[in-house]
């Protein structure tokens, strides 16, 4: 050590000691800076996996979504089958009493009286289109042609 303070000056012992501080903080800054450089990088893994694992979680959220949509569809268009077939039943059982009624009206007309006030036949004119709107047959046309061609006034 006595050779060190002898054959160096004190302000180069000086300078030797400042280049050491300096190098060890060059040293420690360079390894800060690796390490946030490292920590950075792995934390855009960590963010990407993250974010990835939150695409996949919502993606099936969406897909459970989607499944109960298509369960919910299914299950209203039974619903609407059924309501359909309820409707049809409906039609056909109104086109069936307008046609029994067209029919008593008709014997009652032609066969009871021989004549027909405007008003039955306006009444029985308007159940006929509802009859022919629904898909009836040409059975009722027939008996509506005989209604059509009775006198319109009773015999004196």
């Amino acid at each position: 050590m006595e050779k060190l303070l002898t054959q160096y000056s004190f302000s180069e012992i000086f300078l030797i000691l400042i280049t050491i501080a300096l190098f060890i903080k060059g040293c420690v800054d360079f390894f800060d800076w690796c390490g946030s450089r490292i920590k950075k990088h792995t934390n855009k893994e960590i963010a990407s996996f993250e974010e990835k694992n939150h695409v996949e979680e919502n993606l099936k959220q969406h897909e459970e979504d989607i499944q109960k949509i298509i369960k919910n569809q299914d299950k209203t268009n039974e619903e609407l089958k059924c309501i359909l077939d309820n409707i049809k039943t409906l039609m056909e059982s109104d086109r069936d009493s307008i046609k029994a009624d067209i029919t008593k009206q008709h014997h009652y007309f032609c066969y009871t009286k021989g004549w027909i006030d405007d008003y039955s036949l306006d009444c029985i004119e308007k159940r006929y289109a509802h009859y022919k709107k629904m898909g009836g047959n040409s059975y009722i046309h027939d008996l509506m042609e005989e209604l059509r061609e009775l006198k319109k006034l009773p015999p004196k």
